[in-house]
């Protein structure tokens, strides 16, 4: 009778969670997770093709696409190549956030002006006009034959779907990053992670970064903080201002104390049109790094990595090659390529995570949760089946509730999350939410990972412990 009701808990359990978790999946509060247009929004987002409105946290699917927005998406999916001058009409500004994109699409003829100088900037594109200018983008030369469905303006997520459509199957497959050779490092030094976030993304990479390297980290915060209004790159705004000025030096809050104490620093932060943002420069001005060693990452859902504009504020010090990312797989594999100063944190704690004959190890994170699982594991081995859940994760209930550190992340693969305080996750795949970080599985690829998780079908044995399990683990487990 017991085993029944511990069962019916469990799987109580990770209906929540999957329940709860299919209400993640989504990164606008406006487009529903069963939405037609969900996955092309998503694709198109993560892309950085189309980015949210207001503070960011809305799509507005059903408001209509411009000519300006469509210039910008196509300019985007094109890696924003460089253009030469400014858009020659008298409806299209110089130096405004779709100068370049207009200026390019009407060289590469996927658009073209009305005649009288105008472009027509504001005007909704209809969804003839749309099917034909993304057929062009694809190499195709399809014209317009002037229906009358010109008069049906296409709306956001139609653009996004349309985008999907011709982009997503013609995208050729990643190239896997090949394991970096680790070059020798210092037996001693000091490392800085410094990092400028202003919408959250660059946060949880500038993490991974300092966690990896045993650095130390410190946001950069600017003294007048970036409002969304400030962000919003469809109008003249703060960000587009500064970028544009090349005087701009936005002010910097906080300090490092005794930056003479570090041998190395790590500089994150977005990319805002193409490059660093100028409180970066600020940055580099007010400290002297000669004769440290420096590198740059960046995040970005296109735009590739660049650093070539703040090189020149520290001449003296040594730059090694920098990385964009989108996530923070790939940041250990960067972080150890580097020729780095050995770092000065403590060692990590670590877990042993075993699954079958499979046995791996994970470093924890410093968190009152954390404390609290290593406790709970503390009283010797816990079993638990989790169950696969939205192509990307495992989860399993852990029989008893733990303190929350939840925090806004995007997870990436290898990742162990508690949720809701009362059930494990493993990822093998991205998604963002409030989430308690426990840990991370040390040197498993993701083919790796998705191999042995997904080795089981939808559901596995995993059992977490602190001592080494011996080859053949199983008894003296308690098993939920």
């Amino acid at each position: 009778m017991k085993r029944v009701l511990t069962l019916c808990l469990v799987f109580a359990l990770l209906f929540q969670v999957t329940a709860c978790a299919a209400q993640a999946t989504s990164a606008f509060s406006d487009v529903p997770t069963d939405a037609d247009y969900a996955q092309a929004v998503a694709w198109c987002a993560e892309r950085g093709l189309m980015n949210g409105v207001e503070d960011g946290t809305k799509f507005d699917p059903d408001s209509s696409m411009t000519r300006a927005m469509l210039a910008t998406i196509l300019y985007r999916q094109a890696g924003e190549p460089k253009v030469n001058g400014d858009p020659h009409f008298t409806d299209a500004q110089p130096n405004a956030w779709y100068s370049n994109a207009v200026t390019w699409a009407v060289e590469k003829q996927l658009l073209r002006g009305y005649g009288n100088s105008l472009f027509g900037v504001n005007d909704p594109v209809s969804k003839e006009m749309l099917k034909v200018v993304i057929a062009r983008q694809n190499g195709g030369n399809p014209t317009w034959t002037g229906s009358t469905e010109l008069s049906v303006p296409a709306t956001r997520a139609e653009a996004a779907v349309a985008l999907y459509e011709a982009f997503y199957e013609s995208e050729p497959a990643p190239t896997p990053t090949p394991e970096p050779t680790p070059t020798p490092a210092p037996e001693s030094g000091k490392i800085l992670v410094a990092y400028f976030s202003a919408t959250g993304n660059t946060r949880p990479v500038a993490e991974r970064v300092a966690e990896v390297s045993g650095g130390d980290l410190f946001e950069i915060v600017p003294a007048q903080p970036y409002t969304s209004a400030d962000l919003n790159y469809n109008t003249d705004c703060r960000a587009n201002t500064e970028q544009n000025d090349p005087n701009a030096q936005p002010a910097i809050q906080n300090t490092v104390e005794d930056m003479d104490q570090y041998d190395a620093v790590l500089i994150g932060y977005p990319i805002w049109w193409g490059r660093a943002p100028k409180i970066i420069h600020t940055f580099l001005e007010t400290y002297d790094l000669s004769g440290k060693t420096v590198s740059t990452f960046c995040t970005s859902g296109s735009s590739g990595h660049e650093d070539a504009t703040i090189r020149g504020y520290q001449p003296d010090a040594t730059w090694l090659e920098g990385r964009r990312f989108s996530g923070t797989s790939q940041v250990e594999n960067w972080v150890n390529g580097l020729e780095l100063p050995k770092g000065s944190k403590e060692e990590t704690h670590k877990m042993y995570i075993q699954i079958g004959d499979t046995v791996w190890t994970a470093s924890l994170e410093d968190n009152p949760s954390v404390t609290a699982w290593v406790e709970l594991l503390s009283q010797g081995p816990l079993s638990m089946d989790m169950s696969d859940y939205g192509g990307f994760e495992k989860v399993g209930g852990i029989g008893t509730t733990l303190p929350q550190s939840d925090r806004q992340i995007t997870t990436s693969p290898g990742d162990i999350i508690l949720y809701q305080g009362n059930s494990i996750t493993i990822y093998y795949g991205e998604n963002s939410w409030n989430f308690t970080p426990l840990g991370h599985i040390d040197g498993v690829t993701d083919a790796q990972l998705r191999e042995v998780l997904k080795a089981g079908g939808e559901n596995i044995c995993v059992t977490f412990s602190l001592e080494e399990p011996a080859p053949h683990w199983g008894a003296g487990l308690f098993h939920l």
